[in-house]
């Protein structure tokens, strides 16, 4: 069976369960069976009461109600008020009475909080009860019910507050009476407990609306665009955390769905049971709670291994529009440390490619093949994925994966925005984090990024080459000495000096010989004093060799300068070819200038950068899964005389 979505990507449903009455399936597969049914309701169609607390503190462990307001609506129509002053049993501060226009004599003979509590909550009982600025509130209410009850107060709220910061934040004045002005609402006495509560409900009404008309309608709609902590934690995961158990061990990718059936976040796996767990519970982290808290389904693709699970992430993401990039929020790639070369050197290499001591390769011409799973190897019929959707049958022929709303804001993080994109005028030569496009190289990942970025950073003011106080001639040969000082080859960069020096008559270019000479002599002074630990970590080149016991073959990656160039495939029968020199040399026959060309710098683009990143987490993480088979170790059956 097959699903078409709007932008035509199909669906392959794989697996297929036993065969039975589809209404039969329980709704625990969809989604947690521990939340309340009437989250699916409108709040018009709930209990639901307004109010509101003035007290002499922000702390009900040091501070005391001196008066409640409330009001109940049911089926959108009010239906009942309740309004008291409270004897607080000490001194009303001078500030709040000023506020409140509530004093001591006031309440002198009003009842205690102790003698109408009960009342108030058999007045509140199932309802959502609704404030400016819940949580201060009910602190209180959950504070005395410890104190009079021994109970938790388990009421489910809304805090018009906090919608409205997260889906008007362009209210000037966030205040109850500021956000009652926005709506053209008559501002009633305000810090008067029944009038700050029919506020309240006149503002939450209004902003019901916005929400409906953005596509927020159900109650969990509008509770889910909250999410504050307590909400998060009332709600739960989505997804029943049983359903876990039979969930396979291997590595794939995995699909999580929102209630709107749109795929919210995706990630490669090693274990898809493993990630499917961290996704049904609640974290530390808020922006992903929000994806646990609102999802609805999940669905994975069963890969053969980590680095194909990482491709088609990949591919995926490529795809479709998350709000959260696994690569960023599982912080898999900030610990790459990139040199830039300046925008004006580059302009001068095109000028002048001639008067410069290495290739620059222009935007464009970096040459990247697709992957090629045919190239030496087809397998019949092979099927090597499942598809597993903890939803049944949907009737309608779509499950949109992107659909757009205008109230998006509050899942859009900047914290897990993976941004390739670099600001040259603003961004520093050199830099730490995951990969960025332009022109340049890199090294990493190092275990101590901002120790790897300190002492690079005073290697850079020994050769100075970003600013153009200093000669073209001078700023590419200090680049040069700093890469080759990176790659560990740094002998071969003080022979080549040599050897230019002894061409070099001093007599006929004093200059110049002067200049390599103090070269040379900083070289050497730099050379001993050089950290060993940032040297050497240049993007690798060599094999992965993943053994695929289902198809008994191997999966074979091509890695050059740490990005997946190409994909093939071998037979375990076959294996032997990997000894070829004539297999190893057309494997890399296209990649061998590349990988010897220690000082060229690389063309980053988000494909390169995107490669880059999988490889180097798989290398880390791969946890036992295939070799890795460095270039340099077979290097000696590189021969393209035998092609």
């Amino acid at each position: 069976m097959t699903f078409q979505n709007k932008n035509n990507r199909p669906f392959k449903f794989n697996y297929k369960p036993p065969r039975r009455d589809q209404s039969s399936l329980p709704s625990e597969i969809i989604s947690n069976p521990n939340r309340p049914q009437w989250l699916n309701l409108l709040p018009s169609q709930m209990d639901i009461v307004f109010f509101d607390l003035e007290t002499t503190g922000g702390n009900p462990y040091n501070s005391s109600i001196i008066e409640i307001g409330a009001i109940k609506y049911s089926q959108g129509v009010e239906v009942a008020r309740f309004e008291t002053l409270i004897n607080p049993k000490r001194h009303i501060p001078s500030i709040v009475q000023k506020i409140t226009k509530i004093n001591n004599e006031m309440v002198s003979k009003a009842p205690t909080i102790k003698d109408v509590f009960d009342d108030f909550i058999k007045f509140v009982g199932n309802s959502i009860i609704v404030a400016h600025g819940a949580q201060g509130d009910i602190a209180y209410l959950a504070y005395h019910m410890r104190e009079f009850k021994n109970e938790d107060f388990k009421n489910f709220y809304f805090c018009t507050h906090i919608l409205v910061t997260n889906i008007l934040n362009e209210i000037p004045s966030k205040t109850l009476s500021g956000v009652a002005e926005y709506f053209n609402i008559p501002v009633l006495d305000a810090h008067t407990a029944l009038a700050d509560a029919e506020m309240t409900a006149n503002v939450f009404w209004k902003i019901i609306e916005v929400c409906e008309k953005n596509g927020f309608k159900s109650c969990d709609d509008i509770l889910k665009l909250q999410s504050d902590a307590e909400t998060v934690r009332k709600l739960g995961p989505g997804i029943n955390p049983a359903i876990v158990e039979n969930i396979p061990t291997t590595p794939g990718i995995l699909f999580v769905l929102n209630s709107h059936h749109e795929i919210s976040y995706l990630t490669a796996s090693q274990n898809l049971k493993k990630s499917l767990q961290l996704l049904t519970e609640i974290g530390q982290d808020k922006e992903m709670n929000k994806i646990v808290v609102d999802a609805s389904g999940f669905k994975f693709e069963r890969c053969a291994s980590l680095l194909e699970a990482l491709i088609q992430e990949k591919k995926e993401l490529k795809r479709i529009s998350l709000s959260i990039d696994p690569r960023k929020s599982q912080s898999r790639s900030e610990n790459f440390l990139q040199i830039f070369i300046p925008d004006d050197m580059v302009e001068y290499s095109k000028v002048f490619p001639e008067k410069i001591p290495f290739l620059i390769p222009q935007q464009g011409e970096l040459h990247i093949q697709d992957f090629d799973d045919n190239e030496t190897y087809i397998h019949e019929n092979k099927t090597n994925s499942n598809l597993y959707v903890t939803f049944g049958e949907q009737d309608e022929s779509v499950i949109p994966i992107t659909r757009t709303r205008k109230i998006s804001s509050i899942y859009k993080s900047e914290k897990f925005k993976l941004s390739r994109l670099r600001n040259a005028d603003n961004e520093s030569h050199v830099r730490i984090g995951h990969l960025k496009e332009g022109i340049g190289y890199c090294f990493g990942p190092f275990p101590q990024p901002k120790v790897a970025l300190a002492e690079l950073l005073e290697l850079i003011s020994f050769f100075p080459f970003e600013y153009n106080t200093y000669t073209m001639h001078e700023r590419f040969s200090h680049l040069r000495v700093i890469i080759s000082l990176l790659n560990g080859n740094i002998d071969e960069e003080i022979y080549r000096i040599e050897k230019s020096s002894k061409k070099t008559k001093a007599i006929k270019n004093f200059s110049k010989w002067l200049r390599n000479l103090n070269l040379l002599r900083q070289i050497k002074y730099i050379k001993e004093k050089i950290n060993q630990n940032i040297v050497g970590l240049k993007p690798k080149s060599g094999l992965c060799l993943i053994s695929n016991n289902d198809f008994k073959e191997f999966d074979i990656a091509i890695i050059v300068n740490g990005r997946v160039a190409k994909k093939t495939r071998l037979p375990f029968e076959q294996a032997e070819r990997l000894k070829s020199s004539r297999y190893f040399t057309r494997l890399f026959e296209n990649y061998y200038d590349e990988i010897n060309s220690l000082l060229s710098p690389i063309v980053f683009t988000d494909d390169v950068c995107s490669d880059m990143e999988l490889f180097s987490y798989w290398l880390h993480n791969r946890k036992g899964e295939g070799e890795w088979i460095d270039f340099l170790e077979l290097e000696s059956l590189y021969n393209t005389s035998l092609i």
